[in-house]
């Protein structure tokens, strides 16, 4: 899911509304056009008319899931429903109409919620404002030693564990096959270096016009592939205590040295400037270029649908990630999770309502019927998911390397800071030396505000 800048404005929602009656579940929907009350009051009297659940009742609030048109999601609350007795009902929106909602509620300090959207980027926040239960007392040994570390970690705050990942959204390198074979290349490139000798080779063999293409728009998507370029050559934005060292980072710096290169070289595609993720796949698949650094999983199938990709077969998923120095290959996780409001008068039959569909058997369940990535560590190599998606066990590889976005108070300042100036820096506008410095001093003074 692509995340957006936070409004508490709140617009039309969608609402599906899970209830019990007589030991069968009603499911409404208001129409898309109309107004949050009105599709609020046709829920309420769905619930009028239902007979009280003997295990109470909670209200869940999650975006839908982009992969599930089958209402897997509307199905398991079913049957969690059905074997709890406790009374579910699911509201499923956009991510932008489930973030106003969620921002607007947890500000005021309402109640309405008992599980709800927890995004990647509102750890720092929610932490700070002291907004989310911990799970430390509730976690499972299953849950706690069975999903991928990375995705427990980027929902952690000093010691407490706020959110169960219900949405894996990690990207993966891919890259064509045959434009490689095609060129003589034999190796799957695993550092900058060698896609950058791999793109000339390419390029002098007529089989592909750039290396790559890759969203560094002045937008979200931007600070998202800057921030895994810097990871990648070890560098970072901050040091352990969260100070901005931009101007001072031996990675950070090699990272926007590659980057101005690459811009200036050819490598990768000068309409990077203006592209969003959507472009970046419709040019992949168009077989323009011969890599895709940060693809979500569904790129595969897309790279393999004759009906919008010309590339048909040709796709491969990389053994792993790329890298600056060899060393340090990464990928960025933008993950979702589950989380118990504060005020939440349901905790416990919010976190039976979480554990259930964050268990392993559901896991699995979820990945065959939706494709959905796993969160769970060893289900990337199990044999039944392998035997539909063999390409996951490379998915697996390159996911112990996930890192997230920095966890920040103020992390839409930082956003935009890192998109105008990273743009002026791989545009030639300025030196690496004098973007970054510019870079930091920025984020010193936003800091200030939040002392």
């Amino acid at each position: 899911m692509k995340k957006k800048q936070l409004s508490l404005l709140l617009a039309c929602t969608m609402v599906t509304g899970l209830t019990a009656c007589g030991g069968s579940t009603t499911a409404t929907q208001a129409p898309a056009t109309q107004a949050p009350a009105a599709a609020e009051t046709t829920a309420e009297a769905a619930k009028t008319d239902a007979a009280p659940a003997a295990g109470g009742k909670i209200t869940v609030l999650l975006p839908q899931h982009e992969m599930d048109t089958v209402g897997f999601y509307e199905k398991k609350s079913k049957e969690f429903q059905d074997q709890t007795g406790i009374e579910v009902e699911l509201i499923n929106m956009s991510w932008d109409e489930v973030a106003n909602r969620v921002i607007a509620e947890m500000s005021s300090g309402g109640s309405s919620y008992d599980v709800i959207e927890f995004d990647n980027s509102w750890v720092a926040r929610f932490n700070d404002n002291d907004w989310l239960e911990p799970l430390n007392g509730y976690v499972t040994d299953e849950i706690k030693n069975g999903i991928v570390p990375g995705l427990l970690d980027k929902f952690t705050a000093e010691g407490n564990l706020y959110g169960i990942v219900w949405n894996n959204d990690t990207r993966f390198l891919m890259y064509n096959k045959q434009k490689l074979a095609d060129a003589g290349i034999e190796k799957v490139p695993t550092t900058w270096k060698e896609l950058t000798e791999a793109t000339t080779k390419m390029k002098d063999a007529g089989v592909a016009d750039y290396g790559y293409v890759d969203s560094y728009m002045q937008a979200q998507s931007g600070c998202n592939e800057f921030v895994q370029t810097v990871y990648s050559f070890g560098g970072n934005f901050f040091d352990k205590d969260g100070n901005p060292v931009m101007a001072t980072d031996a990675g950070i710096k090699a990272a926007y040295e590659y980057l101005a290169s690459a811009y200036a070289d050819g490598v990768v595609d000068p309409n990077c400037i203006s592209a969003d993720y959507e472009t970046c796949a419709n040019t992949y698949y168009s077989g323009s270029t011969a890599f895709f650094i940060q693809a979500w999983p569904g790129v595969y199938a897309s790279a393999n649908d004759p009906s919008v990709s010309n590339i048909v077969d040709q796709t491969d998923v990389a053994p792993t990630a790329i890298s600056g120095d060899g060393t340090t290959p990464c990928v960025l996780t933008l993950p979702e999770a589950m989380a118990i409001p504060k005020t939440s008068k349901n905790k416990d039959a919010a976190w039976k309502y979480i554990e259930f569909m964050s268990s392993k058997d559901f896991d699995k369940e979820k990945c065959e019927t939706i494709g959905a990535l796993p969160v769970y560590t060893d289900l990337f190599a199990d044999a039944d998911l392998l035997a539909s998606y063999p390409y996951w066990e490379q998915f697996g590889t390159q996911s112990e390397n996930a890192k997230g976005l920095p966890d920040l108070l103020w992390f839409d300042e930082f956003s935009n800071v890192v998109q105008i100036e990273s743009i002026n820096i791989i545009t030639g506008g300025e030196s690496v030396e004098d973007g970054l410095a510019s870079m930091q001093s920025q984020c010193e003074e936003i800091m200030k505000n939040y002392k």
